[in-house]
């Protein structure tokens, strides 16, 4: 007995051993210390950066599968395997991510993704796929493009399909799929795809529909394509797009024949977007025909070739053209920029009563319009010129309610009473971070945040500041603040200037560069940071279609004359280095204010306009004060460049000036 209970004793053990040797076997396999999951993550991404495909999806295959980086590391080894024009791979690594991880973010676009590689091979499991897709939370642009797929699909079926027969649903609801996307991204990727799809499937396609095809073709730079098209259409549909056809193909006998038709017989049958196109198109090399465009227009569009025409006309017939121009359409598209125009005709003539009256009306009428700010922060200065206390209301309404906005700025400097256009900087120099309280450890943010997988990140947020934050951590600046730009202006109750999502707008980069040489030569530094921003968005390698060159956008010409003259001698290509183009940058900037009076309202006109011209206007226009010059600006680029450069220059001081 004692050796029998012995006996089962050790068989016991041996089960025990062998289990202990399984799990840990399992665990060897499965479990990954967290530092280094982190670590092979951080490498195959730097491998995939660098075109090192191979290996990287060897090291994302290694990425253990009870890590909630599993799912990205799946679909970057698709990626490595795209790179490498290995679809087999591509698509096996789609499928696995969708149906091992079916409630992951990246689902999903890994289902459109595969559809997109089987709709030749497997068409009938894409369309699985791509239904999926359509039926799902993701973003509109993946579900139209699915319903595009879908209605393909479908329509190859049919049309090699022995079948004669085709209910009417069917065949509308395929071309309905097919119209939506043409009708909502026009220009898109798939665009010529979707043209070239429905052509196929339905050879007798209506006028409409056609020229939705023709505009495809165009807007695709195939203008011998759209012209085959255009001449199967109704001209009363189509000449919106024939017009701008024949500007491509420079045959502007045909577009002003065609445009005249147009504007005089068939505007109510497009599109106003259409129309603003065509007529945008002819004028460029036409502007002198506006006015026989607008004498001989009729119906919807008129007001536009209206506002055009007040714009080109004489200064002495402006006021009462946007006169004319409200009186016939009061509640019309432009209503509200012609009674800004006839506004600021009214400032200028200095009739203050006009002013008043003008002014509330545009307040009451347009409480939504972005021409708000320009508005409060002139009657402000008016009020002052009747003692009124409702100047400090109108002037306060501003810097409460566009706390960012140039005039907000001018407000704040009136309030304060502040006689110079600056004021010495003394900024707290503060990072860009992270823009809300840091999420959890155990959220998959954090997780690739700690992986430094930013392209990722920006997969798995709605949020348009995280995605600004993730491709500011990539150094993508200029695309990092465009996305953060947006974000802010959609949001009404502006946030205090104390949070971070302000530095993702406005942020400090090449800031000890530009302070450097802002002492040196005796420049402020916020409004040299501004000039930078505005001018590239702190691209150092940014070359304009003028050729204007680096950080600071410097013409070559200019940087040679003023580098010549203070013993400097480089080669363009110089200008490509930060801390060079800075240098010369604010030489320049140095030199124009300094014969300017010293002023950098004037200073920025210049960098801009040429001091030439500045020069000019101070001599010839009629102004009491620098708000009234920089109204009576007659260059619309340069007013609006001013304004840019010190709404940045004010955002600057107010997010990082120590009280």
């Amino acid at each position: 007995m004692y050796q029998m209970m012995n006996k089962h004793k050790g068989i016991l053990t041996g089960v025990l051993l062998l289990c202990c040797f399984i799990l840990g076997v399992i665990t060897a396999r499965f479990y990954q210390p967290r530092a280094k999951t982190f670590r092979i993550y951080k490498q195959a991404l730097r491998d995939y950066n660098n075109g090192n495909y191979q290996n990287s999806y060897y090291l994302f295959s290694k990425i253990s599968s009870t890590s909630k980086l599993k799912p990205a590391a799946i679909y970057r080894q698709s990626m490595c395997a795209k790179a490498l024009g290995d679809k087999d791979s591509e698509l096996k690594r789609y499928q696995s991510l969708f149906h091992n991880y079916p409630s992951d973010k990246l689902s999903l676009e890994a289902k459109y993704f595969a559809g997109q590689i089987l709709i030749d091979d497997n068409p009938t499991l894409a369309k699985k796929y791509f239904e999926d897709v359509a039926k799902s939370e993701i973003s509109q642009d993946y579900k139209i493009a699915s319903e595009y797929y879908i209605a393909r699909i479908t329509a190859a079926k049919i049309r090699y399909s022995q079948k004669k027969e085709v209910t009417p649903e069917k065949f509308s609801q395929i071309e309905t799929s097919f119209r939506n996307y043409l009708e909502k991204y026009p220009d898109g990727r798939l665009s010529v795809n979707v043209a070239n799809n429905w052509l196929k499937f339905n050879p007798k396609i209506n006028s409409k529909d056609l020229t939705l095809i023709a505009k495809a073709y165009l807007l695709a730079n195939l203008p011998e394509d759209a012209d085959k098209i255009l001449a199967k259409t109704d001209i009363k549909d189509s000449w919106t797009v024939q017009v701008s056809n024949a500007i491509l193909q420079k045959d502007k006998p045909k577009a002003d024949s065609i445009i005249r038709q147009g504007v005089s017989k068939y505007s109510q049958n497009v599109d106003f977007k259409d129309y603003k196109m065509a007529v945008d198109d002819y004028l460029k090399n036409n502007e002198n025909s506006i006015y026989s465009l607008f004498e001989i227009s009729k119906g919807k569009g008129k007001d536009y070739l209206w506002k055009i025409k007040c714009e080109n006309s004489p200064q002495n017939t402006k006021y009462s053209c946007y006169k004319d121009l409200y009186k016939n359409f009061p509640k019309g598209e432009f209503a509200a920029d012609a009674t800004e125009n006839i506004f600021i005709e009214e400032l200028a003539r200095k009739d203050y009563d006009a002013v008043r009256i003008t002014g509330k009306e545009f307040i009451s009428k347009y409480p939504n319009s972005e021409l708000l700010p320009l508005v409060y922060f002139w009657l402000g200065k008016v009020e002052q010129n009747y003692n009124s206390l409702e100047s400090a209301k109108y002037l306060n309404i501003l810097i409460k309610d566009y706390p960012d906005s140039y005039y907000a700025y001018r407000a704040f400097w009136i309030i304060k009473n502040i006689s110079r256009d600056t004021i010495k900087a003394n900024f707290d120099i503060k990072p860009v971070i992270y823009p809300y309280k840091f999420p959890s450890k155990k959220s998959i943010l954090y997780i690739l945040m700690m992986a430094e997988d930013y392209d990722m990140i920006a997969k798995y947020t709605n949020d348009d500041f995280i995605s600004s934050w993730a491709q500011y951590q990539k150094g993508n600046y200029a695309q990092s603040m465009h996305i953060a730009q947006d974000a802010m202006a959609k949001i009404k109750n502006k946030p205090p200037k104390t949070d971070p999502r302000w530095r993702l707008v406005y942020p400090l980069n090449y800031y000890k560069q530009l302070q450097k040489y802002a002492s040196q030569y005796g420049n402020n530094v916020a409004l040299m940071i501004s000039i930078a921003r505005e001018e590239s968005y702190f691209n150092s390698e940014a070359q304009s279609d003028a050729g204007a060159i680096g950080l600071m956008q410097l013409m070559p010409s200019t940087a040679h004359d003023i580098g010549s003259k203070n013993g400097m001698d480089f080669n363009t290509g110089y200008l490509l280095n930060p801390e060079l183009n800075i240098k010369i940058g604010n030489l320049y900037y140095s030199t124009l204010r300094k014969s300017l009076s010293g002023k950098d309202m004037y200073a920025i006109a210049a960098y801009n306009g040429g001091a030439g011209s500045v020069e000019k206007w101070k001599s010839s226009l009629k102004y009491s004060d620098i708000d009234e010059f920089v109204l009576q600006i007659p260059y619309d680029e340069t007013r609006n460049y001013v304004k840019k450069v010190f709404r940045t220059y004010w955002n600057y001081t107010r997010i990082y000036q120590k009280q």
